[in-house]
């Protein structure tokens, strides 16, 4: 029992003090609830899929630019190179077709044309004169018709193309001979080459095309969803507005016809009587500061007198309990209020005795007619703090000196209840559950070092002590929990409780005044009785059924 037998002091009374705890989890939290919601805002934004989208349709632009730029560039290589091997490719693309001047630009057929030497009908077998003497005789031509074969050549698609020039090409390969053949390999391999930097550019569109789709199906949705939730806010919002409207005009028209109700007379009396009640306010603004004032004074006046006969009250309790005990010596004898909310002091009063700090000390708690009683566990102080269970009870505190001799002091009679206190705490329990504020500065019997500003909950089938989101205890009414008033010394000791909440947890508590330090013990005990368990203080032998009609 270290921790109710302690000492409860307190260097400062006041409960507003600035607490040095860490940072509240709920902090971190709501900071952790903010990123999301931006990253997701982020996600959802109708500004963001606009932008992708357009990201998308720039890249497919640009591809398909580019594809007509490599097709113009094979084509502007195949109209400029000097090779035969090329120029005859161009001749046969043209497929056939003449030009403004009457030359063929397909595969000759042996007819004359005029004198020229050139113009006999060459064998297949003449190799690559007979190719290059075509050639000169065409070159001058190509020129003239260059646009209408690159139209020609353009409507075709990718894969006539390439198998146009890959067959025109393998033709060639097999009709000439020296630099054209390898002029005619390198123009198939660039074929091949340019095959396959098509079908990836092809399938790199596609892919293009398809996120595109999806961008914009993504836009397209989140633009509904705009539009929809739009609809939606202005709808209801209509439909406030035209509800509120509707209730206006039902109050004015019960107005209307409640006024056209009034006769002359009742308007009348209903003017005389609102000047009646502007009167009455200013009468009572102007008088109950006053009056306020003059209840305070009467309320302290009664006070300071209930408290000075309760002085003379215990003074002759005190003289008739010496006249009694007339002949009898005692070294000792009890200071303070005998009240609920007091506190007790074992004083000399022979300068010749022993030291009261030297003496062992036990508190008792007994009857009135001394039948009935026990000690007081943790109650070993020369100082004792009533708490709600002594109501109605003497206390005897029974010293043992050093040399083993002994002496019990009594209080002058039974412990008087607090006024006003059983008021209290019946308006607490018809709430349902009160909280108060406390101080946490002892743990498990050990004192730390800086007391911790706390909230203790009493409601109807629990206690619970927290701060914020962070709870440090949580109960339920049980055998286990404990609770009573501290037992020990110090200047606080009559604003505080000791509670055990479980087997590896107690503590005690200073709360703002000693009327709350009371109301929260009756509270809880009341609660617990309810739940049909008995909440004292350790070792409290006295049963709930003699209790129970003298608490306050």
């Amino acid at each position: 029992m270290k921790g109710i037998a302690a000492d409860v002091t307190l260097s400062r009374t006041g409960f507003h003090d600035q607490d040095d705890d860490t940072e509240s989890p709920s902090k971190v939290v709501v900071a952790q609830e903010a990123v999301e919601l931006e990253k997701l805002q982020r996600r959802l934004s109708v500004r963001d899929l606009a932008t992708q989208f357009e990201n998308g349709q720039a890249a497919a632009t640009a591809a398909a630019a580019k594809l007509a730029d490599e097709a113009v560039a094979v084509l502007s290589i195949c109209n400029k190179s000097p090779s035969p091997v090329k120029a005859d490719i161009k001749r046969r693309l043209s497929g056939g077709h003449q030009c403004s001047h009457g030359h063929s630009h397909g595969h000759s057929h042996g007819h004359s044309h005029g004198n020229s030497p050139d113009s006999k009908v060459k064998s297949p077998g003449d190799g690559a004169p007979v190719f290059r003497s075509s050639f000169r005789r065409t070159s001058g031509n190509i020129r003239e018709c260059e646009r209408h074969k690159v139209q020609e050549v353009m409507v075709l698609d990718r894969t006539a193309l390439t198998k146009k020039l890959r067959v025109l090409l393998s033709e060639l390969a097999g009709r000439v001979a020296g630099r054209n053949k390898d002029d005619v390999t390198e123009a198939l391999a660039i074929i091949e080459a340019m095959d396959l930097q098509w079908i990836q550019k092809e399938n790199e569109l596609a892919q293009e095309k398809a996120d595109l789709k999806k961008t914009a199906a993504l836009f397209k949705q989140a633009s509904d969803d705009a539009r929809r939730m739009v609809e939606e806010a202005r709808a209801n919002a209509q439909a406030e507005v035209e509800a509120a409207q509707a209730a206006v005009l039902r109050v004015e028209a019960a107005l209307e016809e409640q006024t056209q109700s009034l006769s002359i007379a009742e308007k009348e009396e209903l003017e005389m009587m609102r000047k009646e009640i502007n009167e009455a306010r200013r009468i009572k603004m102007l008088h109950e500061p006053s009056k306020t004032m003059d209840m305070e004074c009467e309320i302290e006046g009664l006070r300071q007198g209930l408290s000075q006969k309760s002085v003379e009250i215990v003074q002759l309790r005190k003289e008739l309990l010496a006249a009694k005990r007339a002949g009898q010596t005692g070294h000792y004898e009890l200071q303070g209020e005998e009240r609920l909310g007091g506190a007790l002091a074992i004083t000399q009063i022979n300068e010749g005795a022993v030291d009261v700090s030297k003496c062992i000390i036990q508190w008792h708690r007994i009857a009135v007619d001394g039948s009935k009683g026990g000690p007081i566990t943790g109650a070993t102080r020369p100082q004792y703090a009533p708490e709600p269970l002594d109501v109605g009870w003497l206390l005897r505190a029974d010293l043992t000196m050093p040399d083993e001799k002994k002496e019990s002091i009594f209080t002058t009679g039974p412990l008087d209840a607090a006024p006003g206190l059983g008021n209290y705490v019946e308006a607490l329990f018809k709430k349902g559950s009160s909280e108060f504020n406390i101080r946490l500065v002892q743990q498990n019997g050990e004192v730390l070092e800086k007391p911790l500003h706390r909230v203790m909950l009493i409601d109807r089938t629990r206690i619970k002590l927290y701060k914020g989101r962070k709870t440090i205890a949580k109960e339920e009414y049980t055998s286990i929990i404990q609770l009573c008033g501290a037992r020990g010394g110090g200047q606080a000791a009559s604003r505080a409780l000791y509670w055990v909440a479980n087997k590896g947890l107690s503590l005690m508590l200073v709360l703002d005044s000693e009327r709350e330090r009371n109301a929260a013990i009756l509270l809880a005990r009341r609660f617990a009785r309810d739940q049909n368990v008995t909440l004292f203080g350790p070792d409290d032998g006295i049963s709930v059924s003699k209790i129970s009609g003298r608490l306050p």
